[in-house]
């Protein structure tokens, strides 16, 4: 009688560590999927925020140099004056694109983690024909991924060379306050408004494989 008590009691003890393996089991895989959903979660808040930050310094260099064409059209424009003016703004040009860059780096970082924890989660799954279809999947994104960040990086990287003509450009006018070369100055501002323009809006097309990258991985 005893043994049976005992047998029952020892019976009880190992359906109960049973249970409570199956307990953490479950609760390891939710937590693993919610971090990996987290996750894509701050992804896609980075990639919100750059494309906000990109869309209103598209704005500004827009703004600043429609305002200086503006003034350089006049039938006498001073030219020191424009040149102050845009010194100022384009300082201020110069310090939210560092902005710009930060939110790039952090879109990076993020989507590093990102992917990370998409080949983690691909990783726990226990049938090897899923588990591969999932790890290529992930592989395939990764790499278009990639390579639009690449781009968006060299875009990033022309767009700071751009902003050191910019500082050039009010040298120029400076000098120009003597000579007065007004054609000369509209034709360089048009073409680091053309160039900026062109540049800024490559970019969206990073912003809109970011968003597809989330949306296609959340699904």
């Amino acid at each position: 009688m005893l043994n049976l008590k005992f047998f029952i009691m020892k019976s009880k003890l190992v359906f109960i560590v049973v249970l409570l393996a199956v307990i953490v089991s479950c609760s390891n895989n939710k937590s693993q999927t919610l971090k990996t959903v987290e996750y894509a979660d701050s992804l896609r808040d980075a990639i919100e925020d750059f494309e906000t930050k990109r869309k209103e310094f598209s704005e500004q260099i827009t703004d600043i140099v429609e305002n200086t064409d503006d003034k350089l059209s006049e039938d006498a424009p001073n030219l020191q004056e424009v040149a102050i003016d845009w010194e100022k703004k384009w300082e201020e040009l110069i310090t939210d694109f560092n902005t710009i860059e930060d939110n790039f780096t952090t879109v990076g970082n993020s989507s590093a983690i990102y992917f990370q924890k998409l080949e983690e989660l691909a990783y726990s799954i226990k049938d090897d024909d899923i588990k591969q279809s999932e790890l290529t999947k992930n592989a395939e994104l990764k790499t278009r991924w990639t390579e639009t960040y690449i781009e968006a990086a060299e875009s990033i990287n022309k767009i700071r060379s751009m902003l050191i003509d910019g500082s050039d450009y009010q040298k120029v006018l400076i000098a120009s306050s003597v000579r007065q070369k007004i054609e000369e100055n509209i034709v360089e501002l048009k073409s680091i408004s053309e160039k900026a323009i062109l540049l800024l809006k490559e970019l969206e097309t990073f912003s809109l494989e970011g968003k597809k990258l989330v949306e296609t991985t959340s699904k």
